[in-house]
């Protein structure tokens, strides 16, 4: 897998060198949350902020590759819920983490950040997108395995020239169930009875500019 990630990163920069018209560089910001033993389905528990840079590559109207870095921090505690569970335990956490991810985005309009903003008719477009990443958990020494499965949906809206304006909402799969320093039920043989792997989300507005003018958005072509 890991093997895989590298090959598709490569390939991806590769693209990005030779078809820079096509590239979109960006920043992001909002707020994460976090999913496990202590918070089991409260959407937008205990938010912290969080920002991070993209990396676009769009390979037609429909379909684009992106890389995707962020910082955030995660946090929760037992006394926030009025549960027995909750209450007996009154486990807490707070922790700082860097996400990596390649996304793939699909559009379900066509959509372009053209340049030539009053010839532009695919402004806008609603979007999901799913890829694979990785984490590094502070407080845990990055884990045994830092594989994530994002995955997500959103909007976005070319508000001028080359920018667009979007907004986003997605979850990181993870494959361990250390953020929250929280153990599940352990068997005899110190294995979890109870597999509970912990889940974070992020919530954020990004921007985005694209670094060149299509051929078609030149004046010469528009005459």
């Amino acid at each position: 897998m890991k093997r895989n990630l590298l090959l598709f990163l490569l390939f991806f920069l590769a693209n990005f060198i030779y078809g820079q018209g096509k590239t979109e560089l960006g920043i992001s910001l909002g707020g994460s949350y976090y999913h496990g033993d202590i918070n089991h389905s409260k959407l937008f528990y205990s938010p912290s902020i969080a920002y991070g840079l993209i990396l676009k590559y769009n390979f037609s109207n429909h379909l684009s590759a992106s890389l995707n870095g962020k910082y955030a921090k995660l946090k929760g505690s037992d006394f926030d819920f009025s549960n027995i569970e909750n209450q007996l335990r009154g486990a807490s956490f707070s922790t700082s983490l860097i996400d990596v991810s390649i996304l793939i985005e699909f559009n379900f309009l066509p959509y372009t950040s053209s340049g030539y903003i009053k010839k532009n008719k695919h402004r806008f477009a609603p979007f999901i997108f799913i890829g694979i990443g990785g984490n590094y958990i502070f407080s845990a020494g990055g884990f045994e395995n830092p594989i994530t499965i994002p995955f997500g949906l959103g909007i976005k809206y070319n508000i001028f020239e080359r920018f667009t304006l979007g907004l986003e909402w997605s979850y990181r799969k993870t494959f361990n169930d250390k953020i929250d320093n929280v153990i599940n039920i352990q068997d005899n043989q110190n294995s979890p009875v109870i597999h509970n792997d912990d889940w974070y989300s992020f919530g954020e507005v990004f921007i985005t500019y694209k670094l060149f003018k299509d051929k078609i958005d030149c004046p010469t072509y528009n005459k």
